[in-house]
């Protein structure tokens, strides 16, 4: 019986009408890389299927179950992960007085990015700082275009506040405070909501992080109130009772494989797919060709989808593909503002003053998935003056709330040298100049440029319609070409569950005993990354981790 989605398309359908995606990437190149032929049903013996109907990739099919067990270790609260969520999980079950065992698959725990994003906190409070919620909820619907469980979404803006205050506790316990960033978008279009917070913890305290630190936080506290983690083990496979509860997993290690039992539930939390090539041409291709090689997230390639995999094998149900991406602009210049945009050819081919999603894709379908941002001399008041009506990352800087706009472009004035010196920005003093440069017809970028300045001398952008406020024309010299393109971030995109994070099996039935955080949540994104509230990803790490924590310590 193939597997029907009520909510959206079956998995089975996606890959049949992919099928014509996988064999195009595998004559662009790819090869090894491409997504494994799909396997016949019983093409491994008696090896279940992955809820998947009758066809499924390999990676899709259940293994024979591992029975050479070296030890076992029984636990009450098995964590798999330690990223972000699975330590804010293991921190919160630990204070609570729970017995935790969180396995990792690398040397340590795992941090990355540059804060995280929080409904509200007491930081919030105290400069005045106000999320409008209905606005924020609609705008992440509609990126999600209606597909996303809006339960999971309103639990998450009802325990932002509580979550977020808990983690700047620990931020401050050693120290350390918070900077509200301003850097957010009043577009009305594409609205986004104040809360990204960036720790600053004083480097007396002692941390190995260099980014986000929130990770290493609950790392500290959870190993001080008793959690235990075990490192270079990876996760390879789930274990179930005759009832169908999960009950465990099993390890392999260097001295054998490692069976870990768990009383209370065993815990997913083993990040996205965006480490594996195959899996991303498989359930989300629009990142497999640009985004995915650019992947700037860490440790590269650590994150294969070895949870999505391990809960397909037992029965849980992946949300509807494609998966939704994070991709960012940032695979070169950080900085690119509402200027125009070329391609490698000079041609504009897009609207630019939109949101990062919608540029990293658009980009993305350009010769080389790549772009650049063309502005003139002029450049820091035209930021400037648009800051009001528009910006959030990429446009704007890292700048604290309520701060000055004239520190954007100051900024930027000492960004931009350092991108010429790398060689993916480009100054000249004439347009001809700077399309030699960037290595495109100089009289295709002139006629470009010539017919921009136009309509913004017309104030009407009847090419894309572009905003008034944001068409500032490129006429003085110096003249500037800053390289841009989409790095992927992650694939947040993964197994269904209910409001309690339960997984739930092919009939939206609870999957006993096993739960899911973070990245390889499914449904709480859908499409796109809803960047409206920017940081989201790491805020809902930290809420969902503390909650279900205390949830399964006090179980």
């Amino acid at each position: 019986m193939t597997n029907t989605n009520s909510k959206g398309l079956s998995r089975r359908a996606f890959l049949g009408l992919g099928a014509a995606t996988a064999a195009g990437a595998a004559a662009m190149g790819l090869a090894g890389c491409s997504p494994a032929a799909p396997a016949e049903s019983g093409a491994s013996g008696d090896a279940p299927m992955a809820a998947t109907g009758q066809t499924a990739y390999e990676w899709e099919i259940a293994p024979e179950p591992i029975t050479d067990i070296a030890s076992t270790v029984d636990t009450d609260i098995l964590v798999i992960g330690a990223g972000l969520a699975g330590c804010a999980c293991a921190a919160a079950a630990a204070e609570k007085g729970g017995k935790v065992t969180v396995v990792e698959k690398t040397s340590s725990f795992n941090g990355r990015g540059g804060g995280f994003g929080a409904i509200n906190s007491r930081y919030m409070e105290e400069l005045g700082v106000k999320v409008d919620k209905v606005n924020a909820k609609q705008h992440w619907i509609a990126q999600c275009a209606s597909r996303a469980n809006e339960d999971l979404i309103v639990k998450f803006f009802n325990n932002s506040e509580e979550a977020s205050n808990w983690l700047l506790d620990k931020c401050e316990a050693l120290g350390g405070s918070a900077m509200v960033g301003a850097f957010y978008s009043h577009d009305d279009v594409y609205a986004e909501q104040p809360g990204y917070h960036m720790l600053m913890i004083p480097e007396e305290a002692g941390l190995t992080s260099t980014g986000f630190a929130g990770a290493e936080l609950c790392y500290l506290d959870a190993v001080r109130d008793g959690a235990e983690f075990v490192f270079d083990s990876p996760a390879v496979q789930l274990l179930k009772d005759d009832a169908g509860k999960v009950t465990g997993c099993i390890c392999e290690t260097g001295e054998g494989y490692v069976q870990y039992n768990a009383a209370k539930g065993v815990v997913l939390a083993t990040g996205d797919i965006g480490g594996s090539l195959e899996m991303c041409e498989a359930y989300a291709p629009i990142c497999a060709e640009y985004g995915q090689p650019r992947s700037q997230y860490t440790p590269a390639g650590a994150n294969t989808g070895d949870g999505h995999k391990m809960g397909m094998w037992i029965g849980a149900q992946l949300q509807d593909l494609p998966f939704p991406t994070m991709m960012h602009p940032q695979a070169f210049c950080w900085f690119h503002g509402p200027f125009l945009f070329v391609n490698d050819n000079g041609e504009r081919f897009m609207c630019e003053d939109t949101w990062v999603q919608g540029k990293s894709l658009a980009i993305n379908k350009q010769p080389g998935g790549e772009a650049w941002s063309i502005f003139d001399a002029n450049w820091p008041t035209d930021l400037v003056n648009g800051l009001p009506y528009g910006g959030g990352m990429f446009w704007d800087s890292f700048r604290p709330y309520g701060s000055d706009l004239e520190l954007a472009p100051e900024y930027f004035k000492t960004q931009i040298p350092e991108y010429v010196k790398q060689g993916i920005a480009y100054e000249a003093d004439t347009i001809e100049d700077l399309a030699v440069q960037i290595g495109c017809d100089a009289s295709v970028l002139s006629a470009t440029v010539e017919r921009y300045n136009g309509m913004c001398e017309a104030g009407e952008d009847t090419d894309y319609y572009k905003k008034p406020v944001f068409l500032t024309p490129v006429k003085e010299g110096p003249f500037y070409a800053l390289k841009v393109g989409p790095a992927l971030l992650a694939v947040c995109g993964g197994l269904k569950c209910n409001n309690d994070f339960q997984c739930l099996d092919e009939n939206g039935e609870v999957i006993e005993g096993l739960y899911v955080l973070g990245n390889i949540m499914g449904d709480i994104t859908a499409v796109d990354y809803p960047i409206n509230v920017a940081g989201n990803s790491h805020g809902r790490c930290i809420t969902f981790g503390y909650m279900l924590g205390h949830d399964l310590a006090e179980a």
